[in-house]
């Protein structure tokens, strides 16, 4: 307590009272904060995966597609045989200026063939695009020619026996061997050698009509009357006018009686080519 002189003791009291406002009071410390949960959130969708946009469709217009055919010269070929395979098929034939158009062709990998005779048959792979017409050069070689036919084997009558020299009196032989009342038709051999066959014929009726493919046929007219019906004509047979008639391999003939009574016709048969054998 300031007892003895006021005046010191009242001025340290105010320079106490000022120096206690002029110092700051601490700042305050924050309320201090409870720590809450965080909000319950709801899980996000999975992302679809990015589609990846699909190109147009591309338009598959049919189309057409041309052909120039030559041979090895550079000539135009006609009537050649084109045939396309693949998604459709198509044929057609080139013409004399050696073009061949197949129509209405759809897109995709074919497989062109081309044949004409006497030349060698050729395939091409072609892709045909929509919308634009597709073209195509090809060339023919010849064909090689066929190989010889082979050689025929060699003859038989080379080989045969020549057979033995013989005669026959055909009057006698007819008297002995002469045709019954009822039979159609006798034939009787009179002669055989290697490339050759010698038949009696006796006909009462008509002996149908044949060819011989590998032998010639001599006939003559021995007794009687007939028709000797040679490559669709009508010879008449007479023993009294000596008929004779030569019938190469492949003509057809056939022989009638056409005599009165019952005398049959007698013809000489000499049929050569292949060998007899008895």
């Amino acid at each position: 307590m300031c007892t003895r002189a006021l005046w010191p003791c009242v001025l340290a009291l105010v320079l106490a009272i000022d120096a206690s406002a002029q110092t700051p009071a601490p700042p305050a410390q924050p309320p201090a904060q409870t720590p809450s949960q965080p909000p319950a959130t709801t899980p996000a969708p999975p992302k679809k995966p990015a589609q990846r946009r699909q190109p147009p469709a591309q338009t598959l217009t049919p189309t057409s597609v041309t052909v120039t055919i030559t041979d090895a010269s550079g000539a135009p070929l006609d009537n050649v045989h084109v045939t396309a395979t693949g998604p459709v098929t198509r044929q057609t034939l080139s013409i004399d200026t050696g073009i061949a158009r197949l129509n209405s062709v759809k897109p995709g990998d074919y497989r062109l063939r081309f044949e004409r005779e006497g030349f060698n048959t050729l395939e091409r792979d072609l892709t045909v695009k929509g919308g634009s017409p597709s073209t195509i050069d090809v060339s023919l070689s010849p064909a090689p020619p066929p190989p010889p036919p082979p050689a025929p084997p060699p003859s038989a009558a080379s080989t045969a026996p020549p057979g033995k020299a013989q005669w026959v009196h055909l009057a006698d032989f007819i008297e002995r061997n002469f045709i019954s009342g009822g039979d159609p038709m006798k034939e009787d051999e009179v002669g055989c050698t290697a490339s050759a066959r010698s038949t009696l014929l006796q006909v009462r009726d008509t002996i149908p009509e044949k060819a011989r493919p590998d032998a010639d046929e001599t006939i003559f007219v021995i007794a009687g009357e007939g028709t000797l019906r040679l490559a669709n004509q009508d010879i008449q047979l007479s023993s009294k006018d000596g008929t004779f008639a030569v019938v190469p391999r492949g003509t057809v003939r056939g022989l009638t009686r056409t005599g009165k009574g019952k005398n049959p016709l007698i013809v000489l048969s000499v049929v050569s080519g292949p060998p007899c054998t008895k």
